[in-house]
């Protein structure tokens, strides 16, 4: 994330199961010209099961992340969470 934490937002975009949700969410990334900067790790701790993305979009870190019983969430710049959900939403 960026240092400035007051203009950063996360939204969960819906199921962490929903594999259509995670595909479509990727193909926003790729469109919007997304450069991975770490992962996809995937983490099982207990009955979580974990998987980050961070990337960078015109010079913007975006954090995904699917979490069991929480969801696929992306965290970030709040203007670009909203632009990536409006997309995503389409």
């Amino acid at each position: 994330m960026d240092s400035n934490n007051s203009d950063q937002s996360t939204v969960v975009l819906g199921a962490e199961y929903d594999n259509p949700l995670q595909e479509k969410l990727m193909d926003v990334l790729r469109k919007l010209g997304a450069k991975k900067l770490q992962g996809p790790n995937r983490y099982v701790v207990g009955s979580q099961d974990i998987q980050e993305l961070d990337v960078t979009i015109d010079g913007r870190r975006l954090h995904v992340e699917s979490e069991t019983y929480v969801g696929l969430s992306i965290s970030g710049p709040a203007d670009l969470v909203e632009q990536v959900r409006r997309l995503v939403s389409q």
